[in-house]
């Protein structure tokens, strides 16, 4: 059973159970993600405002209009913030060190294809264990595409339905329902997919803390992703980036 700590960085380099640690999420990476988590949030509430029964919305009373200025002032904030962001982690993922590594280690790759197959044969008891797993495998790769694609269909949407005067009917009658569905959609894959996967299953629940710290013990890097666990350990500059040195902070740790 893998144990999930919370620890601080100090307590990281001043560990003294002789377990290894081992970086997943540098600063930058967990930055991008704490400032996208916020938007994410944000827009849900204030996109689905929207929605909420006319008997809901006269509680409001005489404040509903100004209530709901201020709905779409954040929501507009946190969505440019959103774009922003975004366009920042592309910028990361061409010209930072850190962010080209993520981009060539996120690429899918055949193996993806045989590691799905031989989960699924574990699943079904034909094999008795799953595959070694890289840096990122095949379910990390599918969420981040659809990341990728969603936020782009909001903010391409969202921006159209900003500027709503500048373009025809249609276009706009389009950009609303696929705004509104991406939105559901979006709000479904956290909710069902990404909250169990990386919080709520038996070894992570309540919460895995590695959005926070950025980094896993030994125990879990051998069991969760054991191909790349096993290239760090007998590639000296690999354990220069992962590895969280025991007594002095790590260049890569910071990660910027």
């Amino acid at each position: 059973m893998i144990k999930k700590r919370w620890f601080s960085r100090s307590k990281v380099e001043a560990k003294s159970d002789g377990n290894r640690y081992f970086v997943r999420l540098n600063f930058n990476e967990r930055v991008q993600h704490m400032i996208f988590l916020i938007c994410f949030i944000v827009l849900a509430i204030t996109g689905f405002m929207l929605k909420l029964p006319e008997d809901i919305i006269q509680k409001f009373g005489s404040a509903k209009d100004l209530v709901f200025f201020y709905r779409g002032i954040l929501h507009r904030i946190a969505g440019v913030t959103m774009i922003l962001v975004s366009l920042y982690h592309v910028f990361y993922l061409l010209f930072r060190p850190a962010g080209r590594r993520w981009l060539m280690d996120m690429l899918p790759r055949f193996k993806d294809l045989t590691d799905l197959l031989g989960t699924m044969l574990y699943y079904l008891g034909i094999k008795d264990t799953h595959p070694d797993y890289d840096r990122f495998y095949y379910k990390q790769k599918m969420e981040y595409g659809a990341l990728i694609a969603g936020a782009t269909l909001m903010s391409v949407t969202g921006l159209l339905l900003w500027t709503e005067e500048m373009w025809p009917k249609f276009l706009l009658d389009i950009a609303t329902i696929v705004h509104g569905m991406e939105a559901v959609l979006a709000c479904l894959a956290i909710m069902v997919w990404h909250l169990y996967e990386v919080h709520l299953r038996p070894r992570k629940f309540p919460i895995d803390n590695l959005w926070i710290t950025g980094v896993i013990d030994e125990e879990e890097m051998r069991e969760e992703f054991a191909l790349h666990y096993k290239k760090i350990m007998e590639d000296p500059e690999l354990r220069k980036i992962y590895l969280v040195p025991e007594h002095e902070e790590g260049e890569a740790s910071l990660g910027v």
